[in-house]
């Protein structure tokens, strides 16, 4: 037996995502893993500058904050489970700048990465019509970190701890708590025309073909009983986002590559970028905090 991670994404203590992470913690002990939980909103992050030097230099992140001790302990764990709640068709602010954040990742490619390990996602949401992307981008969060989901699920549960009122989510959070304690990589089975990777349920359309936008896998798009049906079919060299092969794929041939392009066109941006530095632009500001 191995360990579990669980992260919160909620800044309110005792909500719904807190304490589903809590409930599939408690499924993960109970197959003899060793538990332990971080609170995001307990952590100093900082949003990502765009410097590049992580991915383009594999030089340490300049930022002098919590985001290089969180990739350690999500990276040494063997069971990872997430929640956050849904805000305005999205997750909690703090996923996305983690998520951002993550290119420190893709700057340690060099070494070999670890299997695909087991997670657990799940959005938490008043409303299903207004689940937006909040799950996809949890399973983005745990795809960059090498997590594969197991299983992942939307709590609709609107007030905080209604989530305990719900016996069959609780149970399902438990159970699958024990599958990634017990190392599970089995994923449950998902509705039809939603993403078998990352359960994303947002499509874009290429000819006829249906793209993910968040993990790059590819569908047919058919026409079957009178519904357009997507058909995830295994198709060669999609899917594999998230895929150490993927990542590193996409780390050397593109992210790096673009260091040397630019430093061809340097000269040429910085001649055409003149008219804009003397462009005179007013810049809104908020009041100072004594009013003045």
């Amino acid at each position: 037996m191995g360990s579990v991670l669980g992260l919160v994404g909620s800044a309110r203590r005792w909500g719904n995502s807190e304490l589903l992470v809590r409930q599939a913690l408690l499924g993960a002990r109970e197959v003899g893993a060793a538990v332990e939980a971080i609170r995001l909103s307990d952590l100093r992050l900082m949003s990502c500058s765009g410097c590049m030097r992580c991915a383009i230099g594999s030089q340490p992140c300049p930022l002098d904050d919590d985001v290089s001790w969180l990739i350690e302990a999500v990276q040494a764990a063997d069971g990872l489970v997430l929640a956050a709640p849904t805000y305005f068709l999205a997750p909690a602010a703090v996923i996305k700048l983690v998520l951002d954040r993550l290119l420190m990742v893709m700057g340690r490619l060099s070494a070999p990465l670890p299997a695909a390990r087991p997670a657990l996602t799940i959005a938490t949401a008043g409303l299903e019509s207004w689940q937006g992307v909040a799950l996809p981008f949890l399973n983005a969060l745990a795809g960059a970190f090498g997590y594969r989901p197991v299983d992942s699920l939307l709590a609709l549960a609107p007030g905080p701890g209604e989530v305990l009122l719900d016996d069959d989510l609780l149970a399902r959070v438990r159970e699958a708590g024990r599958r990634v304690g017990r190392g599970e990589l089995e994923s449950q089975p998902v509705s039809l025309n939603v993403c078998p990777i990352c359960h994303s349920d947002c499509f874009r359309l290429e000819g006829a073909r249906a793209v993910c936008p968040i993990c790059g896998r590819e569908a047919a798009v058919e026409w079957q009983d009178g519904r357009l049906c997507l058909s995830f079919e295994p198709v060669s060299g999609t899917g594999q986002r998230w895929t150490p092969e993927g990542l590193r794929t996409h780390t050397i041939e593109w992210v790096q590559a673009t260091g040397p392009r630019y430093l061809q066109h340097r000269s040429e941006i910085k001649d055409r970028r003149a008219p804009f530095r003397d462009m005179d632009l007013d810049w809104l500001c908020p009041p100072a905090p004594n009013g003045t």
